[in-house]
């Protein structure tokens, strides 16, 4: 598999669009080493299907748009995937592991949470919820709402994965 190819299904696992990967990585501001420039979007879908090489210089960028370690554009198969975790584990430190802990934790309690309130909540609570969140963003400075939003649309396809199993 090819790296355009890997970072196409990436894009799709992650449910987003192309468009929404190239905002990502602009957003960054990654600079190509020949030119000094950020690749344009018209460049970055060039990059998406195979049409210009993708700069190495690019992978750390492509990585932190797709909210992924740089390991992970190159592992194709489950099997690769948990060798790579085990290994990752295996030689963590302490600092390490507890975000590790952390991060997994996260997650299943935020699978959890929205199953109970599937499960136990009626629809008015629900919205009840909704509303105040809703109204507490007005709050929120543009860099935590920037952040809340790709978090939770990862989320929601964590939790779409998850109803898959």
């Amino acid at each position: 598999m090819e790296i355009y190819e890997r970072i196409g299904q990436l894009i799709k696992e992650k449910h987003l669009t192309k468009r929404d990967f190239a905002q990502r990585l602009i957003a960054l501001e990654p600079k190509l080493k020949s030119t000094g420039e950020i690749p344009t979007e018209k460049t970055i879908y060039k990059y998406l299907n195979g049409s210009i090489a993708i700069r190495i210089e690019l992978i750390p960028y492509i990585a932190e748009a797709l909210q992924i370690t740089e390991q992970e554009l190159f592992l194709t198969s489950t099997k690769e995937r948990l060798d790579f975790f085990r290994k990752m584990v295996q030689t963590a430190n302490d600092e390490e592991l507890e975000v590790i802990k952390k991060r997994l934790l996260t997650k299943y309690e935020a699978s959890e949470i929205l199953k109970r309130y599937e499960a136990d909540e009626t629809q008015m609570m629900k919205n009840d919820i909704k509303d105040d969140v809703i109204h507490l963003l007005e709050y929120a400075p543009k860099p935590l709402l920037e952040s809340l939003f790709f978090k939770l649309k990862d989320l929601k396809g964590y939790i779409l994965d998850l109803d898959k199993i």
